[in-house]
């Protein structure tokens, strides 16, 4: 009887100073912090950015707590974009920090629709916010918010025309032209096209297919003119091509083709690029 006693009063007694500790522990909690340590551009591409977010969380404190979870929202010129939750579920040690990563894919489309003269900025500014709920001992769930801002590029892809046609020489068999292609790079990096292939139509006609095209730069915002020679068989085109090249005029055409696109910016490589363009093109002797 007398032992059983004693046996519940040490366990009350344990109890009791266990739940002392807590309770110093509540009182000289301190709020856990974080910072944003870097922001890496992992990918890039003229549809997309892919950022990772390196967060340093520190943990002052004499026991260790868990971080629960996680809330971001991603806004670009104060808008929101990309937004979600992550459920970590990371020990942190008693008087240590540790490095969470947030992985965020941003796609330029929802960006486009959503943030108003986005298509002509070549940077847009960006806000990253955090949210870290930390499972505290004795005091539940605490949520430590966190901002971080930045700029991010904006790639735009070019825009492709024919200027003119210009008849260099026509004889019995052949007819040599030059075609004047008109680039628009409305970028602020270079552009190089690669492995550049095309197809003509002219008044609904296929008129000629150019291959692996030798490469072609451009430069940042510029408007240039590149000039594709090309020859012609008038056999296989017909004599009605050469009466349409008779004289200065404007000729229907459809121009359309691929490529790869590289551009001086370390992420951005071999872009596969296709374009199919239409309109009226002069003719010149």
């Amino acid at each position: 009887m007398y032992r059983s006693r004693f046996v519940l009063l040490i366990i009350s007694l344990a109890l009791i100073l266990q739940g002392c500790t807590t309770l110093e522990n509540v009182l000289n909690f301190t709020k856990p912090t974080a910072k944003v340590e870097r922001v890496e551009l992992t990918g890039l591409n003229f549809d997309r950015a892919d950022l990772l977010f390196t967060v340093r969380v520190e943990n002052p404190n004499p026991v260790g707590i868990r971080l629960a979870g996680l809330d971001y929202d991603l806004l670009i010129e104060e808008g929101s974009i990309v937004n979600g939750d992550l459920q970590k579920g990371l020990e942190l040690e008693a008087n240590g920090s540790s490095i969470v990563e947030i992985p965020v894919s941003l796609g330029y489309s929802a960006v486009f629709d959503t943030v108003q003269n986005a298509r002509e900025k070549d940077e847009l500014a960006y806000a990253m916010q955090l949210g870290l709920g930390f499972a505290i001992p004795g005091l539940g769930t605490i949520r430590v918010p966190l901002e971080h801002r930045g700029e991010l590029p904006v790639p735009r892809l070019p825009k492709l025309r024919i200027e003119s046609l210009r008849v260099s020489r026509i004889s019995l068999t052949r007819i040599d032209l030059e075609i004047a292609m008109g680039v628009n790079n409305p970028n602020a990096f270079d552009l190089l096209f690669r492995n550049f292939s095309y197809d003509l139509t002219v008044g609904g006609r296929n008129w000629v297919s150019g291959r692996d095209v030798r490469s072609l730069s451009f430069d940042s915002k510029s408007e240039s003119v590149a000039v594709l020679p090309l020859s012609l068989n008038i056999v296989e085109v017909g004599r009605s091509v050469v009466d349409m090249l008779s004289g200065n005029r404007e000729l229907d055409y459809g121009f359309s083709g691929s490529m790869l696109i590289d551009t001086d910016l370390p992420l951005l490589k071999d872009y596969p690029f296709s374009f199919d363009t239409r309109g009226e093109a002069e003719v010149f002797r």
